[in-house]
């Protein structure tokens, strides 16, 4: 096989399942309860120099709402998903109330993006009002003692790009250093904490291998390997736009965690992700990433291929400790868990038994097991802090507080996993008094039993 066509057999084998999420070593006995403590600041890389990293996440397009100049947007509004968006969880009006309630578990880190299209609506046009609504934002979180974790793109970006061609074009990755160099030269105040992209894997295979998103393009891996070079470019400018204008920030990107073991392109050596492959670079080039980030969910079947929807997602806690060794031996940096979550289908019961509250602290059990181990975690962020916009779907619902986001009241109510994530955080941990509350699925033993 020609060496230019090689990365997109391997796009091939590995996206044509968008996911393959967790690892197949089975569950062991794990460590006694008393192996785990409190995770405190020792548990950081830098030992000391910072808290561990208690959160909630979102996204700008599918919690803020009232924007329609994104490709997604556009996309949206062509009749091309299940339901509209319209308003979203309409975070960008009541995003000081979220706030309060990530606040009230106690979390200290807010992870959400900062719209490009909202931003910079047209090509080179910045639009003040928008900027200034992100200052007040980013502000928000730091009255109140959240640190916030910036995403510069989560799948959406300005409909304008895709008149020039969209990532297909070299030319985008220059667009985007520009985004991020006035993004960064604005809150340079306000964050310390970037990822470059959401899932960019997941992000090409939905565009151009399965085109259940935008563009739309299917088993296109001519288009799929031009967006996938020039994301790595794009990632790469942008990790120097973000420390010429601000050298103490860190920046990675969060990679949709997967099973690489199972995948027959792991003999080549790497990642088995070409994206995360580009961005580590060769033995003579310094990785342009400062910690890694994942987004772990579920596990899913290889062969035969299956990918149910998110409430029928298998929970398989296990392969969220094989995630966390598994990419920090690959990158030898720090791990942040920027995503995890449970999703039912709205908000009825899983016929499999699990509520959110026990895939919670079934995973935070074995980020527990992870920091015991050594791998330096530096924080975990539940996704989400409400019911949102599931890119074309209001079904799948994984907030911490659930919103009928099709009711125009769109209160927010607190589930049960919401205290029990404040009861995680108040003691550093998944504690026996903890578990004692919590009822797994007979076919679970957890690690820290009552």
């Amino acid at each position: 096989m020609r060496q230019a066509l090689r990365p997109l057999a391997r796009l091939a084998a590995l996206l044509g399942a968008i996911a393959l999420v967790g690892c197949s070593i089975q569950p062991g006995a794990g460590p006694s309860p008393e192996a785990f403590r409190p995770l405190t600041a020792q548990d950081t890389a830098g030992k000391g120099s910072s808290p561990f990293l208690w959160g909630v996440s979102t996204a700008g397009f599918q919690w803020e709402g009232h924007e329609e100049l994104s490709q997604w947007a556009r996309w949206d509004l062509a009749g091309k998903t299940e339901e509209r968006r319209k308003n979203a969880a309409d975070g960008l009006n009541r995003y000081a109330e979220d706030l309060d309630l990530t606040r009230g578990m106690g979390c200290n880190t807010f992870r959400t993006s900062i719209e490009w299209a909202r931003v910079e609506p047209k090509k080179g046009e910045f639009d003040p009002e928008a900027i200034a609504h992100y200052r007040q934002l980013l502000k928000a979180l730091r009255e109140r003692g959240l640190t916030p974790i910036v995403t510069f793109m989560h799948f959406s970006y300005p409909a304008w790009l895709d008149a020039e061609g969209g990532w297909e074009n070299p030319a985008a990755s220059d667009a985007y250093a520009r985004f991020v160099d006035r993004i960064t030269r604005e809150y340079g105040d306000l964050v310390d904490w970037y990822l470059t992209f959401n899932e960019p894997t997941v992000f090409v295979a939905g565009g151009y291998v399965s085109g259940q998103c935008p563009p739309g393009k299917k088993n296109d891996l001519i288009a799929a390997g031009k967006v996938l070079k020039h994301l790595v470019s794009a990632h790469n400018k942008a990790y120097d736009v973000v420390h010429r204008n601000d050298p103490v920030a860190k920046v990675a990107f969060n990679q949709y965690s997967a099973s690489w073991r199972l995948l027959p392109n792991r003999v080549q050596g790497g990642s088995g992700d070409d994206f995360l492959d580009g961005v580590l670079g060769n033995a003579d080039s310094l990785p342009k990433l400062d910690y890694m980030a994942i987004d772990y969910y579920t596990r899913l079947k290889l062969l035969p291929f299956e990918l149910p929807q998110p409430w029928q997602w298998p929970v398989h806690p296990q392969g969220f400790y094989d995630s966390l060794a598994f990419y920090h031996r690959l990158t030898g940096k720090p791990v942040l868990v920027a995503e995890n979550g449970y999703a039912n289908e709205d908000g009825k019961p899983r016929p499999d038994g699990w509520t959110r509250e026990a895939y919670l602290t079934a995973h935070v059990e074995q980020l527990q097991r992870a920091v015991k181990d050594g791998i330096p975690v530096l924080g975990y962020v539940h996704w989400s802090i409400t019911d949102n916009y599931e890119w074309g779907s209001y079904r799948p619902r994984f907030g911490l507080f659930s919103v009928d986001c099709r009711n125009e009241d769109q209160r927010r109510v607190p589930t049960q996993a919401a205290s029990v994530y404040r009861q995680i955080i108040a003691a550093g941990g998944v504690t026996r008094a903890i578990a004692k509350g919590i009822t797994y699925p007979s076919s679970y033993t957890p690690l820290v039993r009552p």
